[in-house]
């Protein structure tokens, strides 16, 4: 699998070139919402995810690792550097170590939950996603990621506002 470069946790902020955000808000409890992501089958709700799988023994924390399966011969595996669990507060994020689709130089995610003031909680949802090429590569590129996050979006949207 072709090696893509880390990502330092400072470039995961909204704003900066090949980031996406977007939150969603839930009725369910911050730690329900982790449970979902930390468990033996997280982000079962997005379709566009085949297999999502922890290759790190429990408990998890930086260091862990994943692979993620997007399609027949489409893999990727992804190093968590950051695992904080503070108070209610509960954020990860890793960077994609290696990955089978081609075309990427830099991908990472963070997830964010926190408590939503009015009850329930909010899941906010970072990517970077830079492919090979530099800012050409990423004109090209910006119409599939465009529909990906959608997707992402609206996945999480109907999975966490059932």
């Amino acid at each position: 699998m072709p090696a893509l470069h880390p990502v330092p946790s400072a470039d995961l902020q909204p704003g900066r070139p090949g980031v996406h955000e977007f939150s969603v808000r839930s009725a369910r409890s911050v730690d329900w919402v982790w449970e979902e992501l930390t468990s033996d089958n997280p982000l079962h709700w997005c379709k566009s995810l085949r297999a999502v799988r922890w290759t790190s023994p429990r408990p998890f924390a930086a260091g862990t690792t994943r692979r993620v399966v997007l399609g027949p011969g489409v893999s990727a595996d992804e190093l968590f550097f950051q695992w904080d669990e503070i108070g209610e507060n509960r954020e990860m994020a890793f960077y994609v170590q290696s990955a089978t689709a081609p075309g990427l130089s830099r991908l990472a995610e963070r997830y964010r939950v926190e408590p939503a003031p009015t009850g329930g909680s909010v899941f906010t949802w970072t990517l970077l996603v830079e492919p090979v090429g530099g800012r050409i590569g990423a004109r090209l590129a910006a119409p599939v990621l465009t529909l990906i996050v959608a997707s992402l979006r609206r996945d999480t949207e109907k999975y966490f506002s059932a």
